[in-house]
């Protein structure tokens, strides 16, 4: 056995976990090679989503090509989700251990995995380049001068919006791959001399020169914070850059600061809430309830009801503002992203990104156990869906044409709403990102060793008079 059995008694039964560090490299490594029938039934049904994904986008090109944005409203959407969750989870393992939270241990590698998923998300991002409008509308003048639509690109650098984005896009992923890559790096090195095949190529390689000497640690825990603090400055730009340029610049006089915040809180909410319905999948039914404990969920559903919390207000605070201008343009944006048009969307989205979690993570009966917080990490994940779905999916239908370079939007269209080809590309793009990670799940250790292995120095069940406690210490 990996871990002695989970402590606690009562409303604290399988609270923490205390693993055995020496069997502990043995057992992930044969996690790592097992494929079980319940994983091979759901690569399957990612890979069969994933297929389904490619032959909607094929269709979808071959029918309307990229000359038009309208047609590839669902596809933004379904971008913009998986570029949400997948560029936020890493930040999670970076903001934790940066808060030095010994119950984020098991938690850091199955963030850091889908930095992986990050080259979907570049993939994914090229055909958007094509059918993004350009600033300037070359067919229409106006008194003299070139019709150009609002933008964060003032000035109009060379190869803005289009190359810019991309450039940003691609510093993510590679960011966030170094941090895997850095943070990986004592594991592979354990494991390069037990493991077999290709992985045990992939380890020498990677591992490079690792021996584990104190130097080799400060540099990997400098490097760490480095490219955590680089990478959390990135995400927060590439978040205002992605729902500024395919989002409120496609929508004429839409003018928020909010909103690019309320993207980036839906980010980080979608992200916790899928990091924690794969740990409870862990958990419950992959062999590692050994190395997750309670406790992890527990001390995460706080952190994801206050970001619910944030949503909520962000939420607020961007509707009273165009709710008390009463401008034209500001009703009608309201009208088409809220009341209106995209109602029932928006009803969804307020229900299962804020009322529903709220509710479920409101009590601590809940919040204690393994599955509430999963329960609340799967309704966000319904709610972000609806949020793209009317953000994105409305911006690429606002306006027609030439009505793109108008300085407000004149009237407020009518919902668009998918087909058979834009169902495929949404579940394909969701198939593919789950399809990619449980494939890289199969090459990495999906718990960080040497973390999780820090962690058992510095926990032990104790006991004081008739009670029984948790003695965690403090190395800094």
């Amino acid at each position: 056995m990996a871990a002695t059995e989970p402590k606690g008694h009562g409303q604290h039964a399988g609270m923490w976990v205390f693993p055995d560090a020496s069997v502990m490299t043995a057992d992930m490594g044969e996690k790592t090679n097992v494929m079980p029938r319940p994983f091979t039934i759901g690569l399957a049904m990612a890979g069969i989503l994933f297929i389904l994904g490619i032959v909607g986008f094929v269709a979808r090109a071959a029918n309307d090509g990229f000359s038009e944005i309208g047609p590839w409203g669902y596809y933004m959407a379904i971008f913009s989700m998986v570029f949400m969750v997948t560029s936020g989870a890493p930040l999670a393992a970076v903001a934790f251990r940066f808060t030095k939270s010994h119950w984020r241990r098991p938690l850091s590698r199955v963030a850091e995995l889908f930095s992986i998923v990050g080259i979907l998300n570049l993939l994914m991002f090229i055909p958007l380049m094509f059918v993004l409008p350009d600033i300037a509308n070359p067919g229409e003048v106006a008194e003299g001068e070139l019709a150009v639509r609002r933008t964060i690109w003032f000035e109009g650098p060379i190869g803005a919006p289009h190359a810019w984005d991309l450039v940003g896009v691609a510093f993510l992923t590679i960011t966030s791959m170094a941090i895997l890559w850095i943070s990986v790096i004592p594991d592979m090195a354990e494991c390069r001399f037990t493991a077999t095949g290709f992985r045990r190529t992939i380890y020498s390689k990677l591992s490079g020169g690792w021996f584990g000497t104190k130097r080799q640690w400060n540099s990997q825990k400098a490097g760490l914070a480095l490219l955590g603090a680089f990478y959390f400055m990135t995400l927060i730009f590439m978040h205002f850059v992605i729902s500024s340029d395919y989002a409120q610049s496609l929508i004429p006089g839409w003018k928020d600061s909010i909103f690019p915040v309320i993207y980036t809180i839906t980010s980080l909410q979608m992200s916790l809430g899928t990091i924690l319905v794969v740990m409870f999948i862990m958990r419950r039914w992959g062999g590692y309830e050994g190395y997750i404990g309670k406790s992890m969920f527990w001390s995460a559903s706080k952190v994801l009801l206050g970001i619910t919390l944030l949503w909520v207000y962000h939420l607020f605070a961007f509707f009273i503002t165009f709710w008390y201008g009463r401008l034209e343009i500001e009703q009608n944006i309201i009208k088409y992203l809220v009341t209106d048009t995209y109602a029932i969307i928006f009803l969804l989205n307020l229900i299962f990104s804020f009322a529903a979690p709220f509710a479920v993570l409101l009590w601590n009966p809940v919040r204690r156990s393994a599955w509430g917080p999963a329960l609340a990490g799967v309704l966000v994940l319904f709610g972000g869906l609806m949020f793209n779905i009317r953000i994105f999916v409305g911006a690429a239908n606002a306006t027609p044409g030439a009505d793109l370079y108008k300085p407000i939007m004149e009237r407020v269209p009518a919902p668009v709403y998918p087909d058979i080809f834009d169902v495929f590309m949404v579940i394909g793009g969701l198939g593919a990102a789950a399809f990619i990670y449980l494939l890289a799940t199969r090459v990495l250790p999906i718990i960080s060793l040497w973390e999780v292995k820090e962690g058992t120095l510095y926990q032990k069940w104790g006991k004081l008079i008739r009670g029984e406690y948790l003695i965690l210490g403090k190395p800094e």
